[in-house]
């Protein structure tokens, strides 16, 4: 999400997780061919493999490279950007320079460097567990109401049922995109997909063993809310981390999703037919908690990336110099980044930092 503007940040979330959902179809159809999983897997690593190459020529981060102070290859970076737009140097390059060479942020970049990563990472403790939980639950109703639907092979086939949930996903990470980029916002939109998830999960139980089509209906909603929260969560996560912080919390909820996923299966087997049940009142508890949770986090729905920078610029409750003008640290803070790290398109009339 970090090679486009922020203002494509949920398009390019979207189309990542749109492709999952073809890949879920695609991986449908081959075992359905091979009919071994043995052969699948080597087909699988042979995608992988065709994929490895182009990884060579994706560009990096300009918001790493401003963070990392690695200022000429930023330049080379942000004039690439500006040619391939149709826009001279003269455009954005004094701007450049003047972010560069600001004395605040040069200050803050100091102070922040001077802090050990043990201290930023117990500043962020508290945030981290809590997209750990995030992660979690979210990936473990996931693959509850998934696994539970490839389970459900007496009412309809299993490779039907993967397809019809593909596309269903596929739906539910649309409206997902849709959402957040309405006035719910990026927690709003979390927590109402979640709230759904909630109420589908809790119905199942009184209608799996009597009625399996209405059963493999409602599961069919709850993936669809449920993949609308997953979308959420791998566009509001980043963006609620300073840059420095961003892979380590990626990692973390990634690591903790697939840990859920792992745990959904394992306890379905585990348990048996008979106390099954449990697990669908437990799973909506820990959803109604990580709803409470989520409810004490920041919005950034038209908010960039947070930086280093700003996070220090938060901790002293100090102004934060802007061309043109200074920002009252009293004052609610919509900080934008930088144009030339925010818009590909470079419009210098609303350039500030």
């Amino acid at each position: 999400m970090e090679l486009t503007s922020s203002s494509h940040t949920s398009l390019a979330g979207n189309s990542a997780v749109i492709g999952f959902t073809i890949g879920e179809g695609v991986i449908t159809l081959l075992a359905y061919f091979a009919r071994d999983w043995l052969r699948l897997k080597w087909v699988i690593t042979g995608y992988f493999a065709l994929i490895l190459p182009y990884l060579y020529f994706v560009p990096e981060s300009p918001y790493w490279l401003f963070t990392k102070k690695k200022y000429n290859q930023l330049e080379e970076c942000l004039r690439k950007i500006a040619k391939i737009n149709g826009h001279s140097d003269n455009e954005w390059y004094p701007y450049y320079k003047e972010l560069i060479h600001n004395p605040r942020l040069s200050m803050l970049s100091r102070k922040h460097a001077s802090r050990s990563s043990k201290d930023i990472i117990f500043h962020h403790l508290p945030r981290l567990s809590l997209c750990a939980l995030i992660g979690c639950v979210t990936m473990l109703l996931y693959i509850k109401i998934s696994y539970g639907l490839g389970a459900m092979s007496d009412a309809v086939s299993p490779y039907w049922n993967i397809i019809i949930g593909a596309i269903v996903e596929g739906i539910g990470y649309i409206l997902g995109s849709i959402s957040i980029t309405t006035r719910l916002g990026r927690k709003y939109s979390f927590i109402v997909f979640s709230l759904f998830t909630c109420i589908c999960v809790l119905i199942i139980p009184f209608v799996m063993e009597s009625y399996p089509i209405i059963t493999i209906v409602i599961s069919q909603i709850g993936k669809l809310t449920i993949s609308g929260a997953v979308l959420i969560t791998w566009i509001y996560v980043p963006e609620i981390f300073p840059t420095s912080m961003r892979g380590v919390s990626n990692g973390v909820f990634v690591f903790t999703g697939r840990i859920g996923a792992i745990l959904a299966p394992v306890i379905d087997v585990a348990l048996g037919e008979k106390y099954i049940k449990i697990t669908f009142y437990t799973y909506s508890v820990l959803t109604i908690i990580q709803i409470i949770a989520v409810y004490s986090l920041p919005e950034t729905r038209n908010h960039s990336f947070h930086t280093d920078e700003d996070e220090e610029n938060d901790l002293d409750g100090q102004n934060l110099f802007v061309v043109g003008k200074t920002e009252n640290s009293n004052a609610p803070v919509n900080r934008p980044a930088p144009i030339i790290l925010r818009n590909n398109k470079v419009n210098v009339r609303h350039t500030q930092f």
